[in-house]
Parts: structure tokens; C-alpha cells; sequence
């Protein structure tokens, strides 16, 4: 999981959405708690870091450019 996904999955797990209801928003929480504790016990969130780092300087680059 990236840590845009992450940041994602967060913003989404706390916004006001009359749909979800409060076992799929546990669920989800649940899910997600899971992977962040992968990626901690793994030690990659350094490598998970820079790796969205670098294709949010690529995208940047991209769409500057005109070819995204």
C-alpha cells in the first residue's frame, strides 16, 4: 500500500457518508490498521516514502509538461 493510498483510506474512513454504514466503516478501519501494521513490522515505509515520492515529482514533472 502507498502512502497516498494510506492518506486516502484515512480521509475516506472519516468523511460523511450517509451509504457506508458503520460496519463497513469498521471494516475498512479494521483493513486498514492491518496494513499499516504489515508496512510497520516490515520497516517499508522508508522505501514506501520515497518511492510516492518519487511519482509525485514525476507527475508534477508530467503535467508541467503537457504529457499527463
Amino acid at each position: 500500500m502507498s502512502i497516498e493510498g494510506f492518506i486516502t483510506s484515512v480521509i475516506i474512513l472519516f468523511s460523511p457518508v450517509e451509504q457506508m454504514t458503520i460496519v463497513e466503516r469498521v471494516w475498512h478501519g479494521a483493513v486498514l490498521t492491518d496494513k499499516a501494521i504489515i508496512k510497520t513490522e516490515e520497516g517499508t515505509w522508508g522505501s514506501s516514502g520515497e518511492e510516492e515520492l518519487n511519482t509525485i515529482i514525476k507527475d508534477i514533472i508530467l503535467k508541467q509538461g503537457g504529457l499527463k
